[in-house]
C-alpha cells in the first residue's frame, strides 16, 4: 500500500473510488464503509484511496482531543481491507476551503484524486465550517462527474457504533463494549521499558509499557489482557495506571505480568489486548494487601477463558 502525506501528491491519472474520513481506531462502522469502497472499486476496476487527515498541527496548538490509536493503527488494517492508497493529508491544508474548492482541488480531476465515486458516512461535513453536507457533496459531484455513496452507520444492541462512544465506553472501564464496537480486542502497543522493579521485588515481575499522551487511555484499574511477543501469546494481567500504593508516579503506564513467561524484555514491543476489567486501581493499607490481591488477579486469569 502507497502512503502520500500532502495535497500535492494526490495525483491520479487513473480513476479511483474514494472513501473518506478520520477513521480513529476503525471500528465496525469504517470498517464497513472502507470495505464497501474497496469491494466497488474491484467490481469497476478502480484503484481504492482512503483519504483522511492528519491533525498533529492542530493539536500542537492545543486544538482538538485525544484519538483512540495511533494512526499506525488505521494504516494497518487499512491495508488488510485492501486499500491501496493511503492519503493523509494535513487538515491545515484543506480547513479553510469551500466546499466547492475542496472538490476541485482534492476530490476532482486528474491532477487530484480523480475519484469516480466517493464513500462517505451519512452524517460526513466537510469544507470551512463544516459547511458541506452529503447532500451538497452529491450536487457537486453532479457537475464533476464523481457520484457518492453514503453508508448507514452500524448498529450493536441498539447504538450508534462512533469513535466518540467507544472512547466513553473505554475511560469508563466497559471494556466488552469497546471491543464489540471495534470487532477486535482493544489493544496497546510499545516498547518495554524499565520501571522501579518493586513488583519484581515482590514476586511478580512486570513489563512496562508508557502509555502515548495523544491517545485516550482507559480507566486506571487492571484488566484481564493477553500479551503478544513474538509470535507467541500470553495470558497476563495488566494494570493501567499509577500504582499508588508503592509510587508517586503522575504517569499512566500499562504494567503487566505476563504468566508463565521468562525472559528479558526490555526494548522490546510488546502488544497487550484487554478482555476484561477486574478492578479499579486503589491506593492498599500494606504491601502484604497488595501482594496477595495481586495472586488472586493472576489466579483468575490462569482460570479465564480467553
Amino acid at each position: 500500500m502507497k502512503t502520500v502525506h500532502t495535497v500535492q501528491e494526490l495525483n491520479m491519472s487513473s480513476k479511483t473510488a474514494v472513501a473518506i474520513g478520520y477513521f480513529d481506531g476503525m471500528h465496525l462502522g469504517h470498517q464497513k464503509l472502507v470495505g464497501g469502497m474497496v469491494r466497488y472499486a474491484e467490481e469497476k476496476e478502480l484503484i481504492p484511496v482512503l483519504l483522511t487527515f492528519d491533525m498533529s498541527s492542530f493539536r500542537a496548538e492545543g486544538k482538538g482531543g485525544k484519538d483512540l490509536f495511533p494512526r499506525e493503527r488505521t494504516i494497518e488494517l487499512a491495508e488488510e481491507i485492501g486499500v491501496e492508497i493511503f492519503a493523509e493529508i494535513p487538515f491545515d491544508s484543506i480547513h479553510d476551503m469551500s466546499p466547492d474548492t475542496f472538490c476541485d482541488e482534492i476530490l476532482y480531476g486528474e491532477t487530484h484524486l480523480n475519484a469516480e465515486v466517493v464513500f462517505c458516512g451519512m452524517d460526513f461535513r466537510f469544507g470551512k465550517d463544516r459547511a458541506g453536507s452529503v447532500i451538497e457533496l452529491r450536487e457537486l459531484g453532479e457537475t464533476r462527474g464523481f457520484s457518492v455513496t453514503a453508508v448507514d452507520e452500524v448498529i450493536i444492541d441498539g447504538e450508534v457504533i462512533s469513535t466518540s462512544r467507544i472512547k466513553r465506553y473505554l475511560e469508563e472501564g466497559n471494556i466488552e463494549k469497546v471491543n464489540l464496537m471495534l470487532g477486535t480486542p482493544y489493544s496497546v502497543s510499545g516498547e518495554v521499558v524499565h520501571g522501579n522493579h518493586l513488583a519484581k521485588g515482590m514476586g511478580f515481575p512486570t513489563a512496562n509499557v508508557h502509555m502515548h499522551p495523544d491517545m485516550v487511555s482507559p480507566k486506571k484499574g487492571v484488566y484481564l489482557t493477553q500479551t503478544i511477543i513474538g509470535d507467541k501469546v500470553y495470558r497476563s494481567i495488566t494494570n493501567i495506571g499509577t500504582r499508588p500504593t508503592v509510587t508517586n508516579d503522575v504517569i499512566s503506564t500499562a504494567e503487566t505480568h505476563i504468566i508463565d513467561f521468562r525472559g528479558n524484555l526490555y526494548g522490546k514491543e510488546i502488544k497487550l489486548l484487554f478482555y476484561e476489567f477486574m478492578r479499579p486501581e486503589q491506593k492498599f493499607d500494606s504491601i502484604e494487601t497488595l501482594v496477595n490481591t495481586v495472586l488472586e488477579n493472576i489466579q483468575y486469569a490462569r482460570r479465564a477463558g480467553i
